[in-house]
């Protein structure tokens, strides 16, 4: 991958990579960068499996319909990778997700 918009990948890095260990890898984005896009796509995930928790894509057409948890465990492997602290539980928006 070459030449990114460092920015979308640190706001939306589903959007600029395939998955969690994508971002790791990248030679583009500084270990910095890197952290906060990890951290980005772990609030994503958090929020999504709350989403699915409560039921929010029960009829969804696909491509909306999410059966299934989403890249949590994996971005928190990503980030543990990078040596990366993922979000604080107490300060995360969403349930305890272990």
């Amino acid at each position: 991958m070459t030449n990114i918009d460092k920015d979308k990948a640190q706001t939306n890095p589903s959007g600029t990579f395939d998955k969690p260990a994508d971002v790791v890898t990248s030679k583009e984005l500084s270990p910095g960068e890197k952290t906060k896009a990890l951290q980005e796509w772990e609030l994503d995930a958090r929020l999504m499996d709350v989403a699915i928790d409560e039921g929010m894509n029960k009829g969804a057409e696909p491509p909306h319909a999410v059966t299934s948890k989403t890249l949590l465990p994996e971005v928190k492997k990503a980030q543990k990778d990078l040596g990366a602290k993922p979000i604080p539980d107490k300060g995360a928006p969403t349930r305890f997700t272990p």
